[in-house]
């Protein structure tokens, strides 16, 4: 007998969270049972293989493979894909972000409609055994196929949650997949080394499929190119295959090896940020060939230039200045170093700080510590969250005695007393997508 749809769209969610979202767990065992594809290949097997009814650009990492996927999408639209799918996780402030078509979230009504749609084939799944019933990510993974065969999407680019061997959206058969830079993240799960890490971010390389590798350092390079030769996998890598060019006005160049873009401008900010358009270049342009489009050098430029993606070094207010970044490991704390001495060459900020208790701290303390004239130590609505005050106490340990370090729990409060404490100066909030999502509405319409 058919399922009954769900009345509400609070209905549906209330089912979709009921699931085990390892997002909010503090401790998890990385393996084949806690991340099991056979679950999310049968779910999709009984919704007769959406994901399978369009092409796809699939894309891991460690850095800025969100944005990569972002530009990407833009880029292909305005090169003449009539409806483009983008799939990103984790949202910044609600849920349906992670569901796009044509930058439009995914609407409540469209929602219910999939996960209506989801409700039996996940309970058929679930009853051949307990450890098969789908997690919420793998739940959600599985709408956002369905939802682009639904629209009848020309073509979707999606991210992969975590590592990628193992990850629900690792089912997806690509045209073309990425691996933008790999750096230390997730360590208790992928691995202690970069290696190890890049192997299981290289999980997604298919046989025959070329990949477009960001900039890597050696030992993730290695691994990567390692298990492309196994797959038979064309690398374009960057520094060898494709390059940034930079300029003076602001403007930047990509070269790939098939043409020059030039005069190319990006409203985000940062010298990563510029990597991460040379590698959506150079992604899109092979994808294009594959799906059999042109792709204008206008095209590309005008939807670089109008990119919209909040979070990632985005300045929400000026005079005075308040950037909002979702830097939650080293290497992105040191980008977003890099980007604030981009914006604000001659001052130090005050950072409003919070982060999983699981972190890297140490290392992106260090990493902002110099452009730092204080602290303001909160926590994130998650129960993986660190203490104010253990993240405080881990921030003195780091930092010079003349960088003032406060603790501040509650989070609005926390905002205030940064405000308080930056003055005319500029203010800095990071550490955490949870941190920043809750924060950007209020910090916007103050």
């Amino acid at each position: 007998m058919a399922t009954r749809p769900f009345k509400t769209t609070a209905q549906a969610l209330d089912w979709l969270f009921s699931s085990t979202n390892y997002e909010q767990k503090k401790i998890f065992r990385y393996n084949t049972r806690a991340f099991n594809l056979d679950r999310t290949e049968k779910t999709l097997s009984l919704l007769g293989d959406p994901h399978l009814s369009y092409p796809t650009i699939h894309v891991a990492g460690t850095k800025g493979k969100g944005s990569t996927c972002a530009m990407v999408a833009a880029i292909l639209h305005r090169a003449g894909l009539g409806k483009v799918g983008l799939y990103t996780s984790p949202h910044l402030v609600e849920l349906s972000e992670r569901i796009r078509v044509n930058s439009q979230p995914i609407s409540a009504a469209a929602l219910r409609e999939c996960l209506s749609l989801l409700k039996g084939p996940v309970e058929a799944v679930t009853a051949t055994g307990l450890h098969m019933k789908p997690t919420f990510f793998e739940i959600f993974t599985v709408a956002a196929f369905l939802h682009f065969a639904l629209r009848k999407a020309d073509a979707a680019v999606i991210e992969v949650g975590l590592g990628g061997r193992l990850d629900a959206t690792n089912l997806v058969a690509p045209v073309v997949s990425a691996i933008t830079p790999i750096s230390f993240d997730h360590t208790g799960v992928l691995g202690t080394t970069l290696g190890a890490i890049a192997g299981e971010k290289a999980g997604t390389i298919k046989e025959g499929v070329p990949v477009v590798v960001g900039p890597q350092e050696p030992q993730a390079l290695a691994a990567i190119a390692a298990i492309a030769r196994q797959r038979r996998a064309t690398l374009v890598v960057y520094g060898r295959d494709y390059f940034l060019c930079e300029a003076d006005d602001g403007r930047f160049e990509v070269q790939t090896q098939r043409r020059r873009y030039r005069r190319l401008r990006l409203p985000l900010v940062g010298r990563h940020q510029r990597q991460n358009a040379a590698t959506a270049i150079a992604l899109s342009q092979i994808a294009a060939g594959k799906i059999g489009i042109r792709l204008p050098a206008p095209a590309v430029r005008e939807a670089l230039a109008e990119l919209d993606w909040p979070g990632r070094v985005e300045i929400v207010r000026r005079n005075p200045t308040v950037i909002l970044d979702c830097a939650h490991n080293a290497a992105s704390a040191r980008a977003l170093a890099s980007a604030f001495r981009e914006i604000c060459p001659a001052v130090k900020a005050v950072i409003l700080i919070a982060m999983a208790a699981h972190k890297d701290t140490g290392g992106i303390i260090d990493a902002l510590a110099g452009i730092a004239a204080a602290f303001v130590a909160t926590t994130i609505d998650s129960p993986r969250s660190a203490s104010a005050r253990e993240l405080a106490r881990c921030i003195r340990s780091k930092t010079d005695t003349d960088v003032a370090v406060y603790s501040e729990p509650d989070r609005r409060k926390a905002l205030s007393l940064a405000r308080e404490r930056a003055g005319t100066g500029p203010l800095v909030v990071t550490g955490s997508f949870y941190l920043a999502g809750e924060l950007r509405a209020v910090i916007k319409n103050r």
